[in-house]
């Protein structure tokens, strides 16, 4: 039996489901089930069920418990659940996910957006344009690593990127949580370069200057081979002014 199949046999005995997911998870270790993950997302639509596993908090499983393998699979869900219903509650869940002190919880809510724009790109720009506005480091953080998804890159859509990124960089919190989101700002510039290298290669020199962290973001993503490998005279030139 595929994993569809097997979580299709057992859909609807919520028990028998978190079992068979608990156990299933890879938990503990460096690595959750993302295939099983992504199964799971694909078949599963019980809002009910999933508001109740992603009340499982961190004290009560951690990020390395078996346990938070259920509101990791919650938060991917909502996302598939979306893009079938439109139910704008979802939207609303998936930003207090954002905030999870699990980086596994967060990663899964890029996953979910990331099901949003493969579905229909321009509902996720509504939702990214609004949440902008007022967002903190970690839900600006879920925004970049989200778009960050080649599948649903083209030149024009990684222009709206770079809008975006342009707003997380005037406006972050340079405190509370953002250790988090550099982290995210040194790798993404690089996957949207890729699809808009005039735009990208830009963007960073003009980063380039007399603040540390910026010069930091810019030489992490030079270093990624996916554009070190493509313009690897661009990355020259940024590299001599750094």
């Amino acid at each position: 039996m595929t994993l569809k199949q097997q979580l299709n046999s057992i859909i609807n005995d919520s028990k028998k489901l978190e079992k068979f997911l608990m156990e299933n998870s890879n938990l503990p270790g460096p690595r959750a089930n993302l295939e099983l993950l992504f199964a799971f997302a694909e078949v599963y639509g019980n809002v009910d069920v999933l508001k109740q596993w992603i009340k499982i908090s961190d004290e009560v499983a951690d990020v390395n418990n078996p346990k938070s393998f259920l509101p990791f699979c919650a938060a991917a869900c909502f996302g598939k659940i979306y893009t079938k219903t439109g139910d704008k509650e979802l939207i609303t869940i998936l930003k207090e996910l954002s905030n999870d002190s699990r980086w596994r919880t967060r990663e899964t809510v890029a996953f979910a957006f990331q099901f949003i724009g493969e579905n229909n790109f321009d509902d996720l720009k509504t939702i990214f344009n609004k949440w902008i506005k007022k967002s903190n480091n970690l839900e600006k953080r879920a925004m970049l690593v989200a778009l960050a998804h080649p599948p649903m890159l083209n030149e024009e859509r990684a222009n709206y990127c770079f809008e975006i990124l342009e707003h997380v960089i005037t406006t972050m919190n340079r405190e509370e949580n953002f250790d988090t989101l550099k982290k995210a700002l040194e790798f993404v510039v690089s996957v949207y370069t890729v699809y808009s290298p005039s735009k990208g290669f830009v963007f960073m020199k003009n980063m380039i200057g007399e603040e540390k962290v910026f010069n930091t973001i810019v030489k992490s993503n030079l270093k990624k081979n996916r554009i070190l490998k493509r313009y690897p005279e661009e990355v020259k030139k940024l590299e001599s002014l750094l």
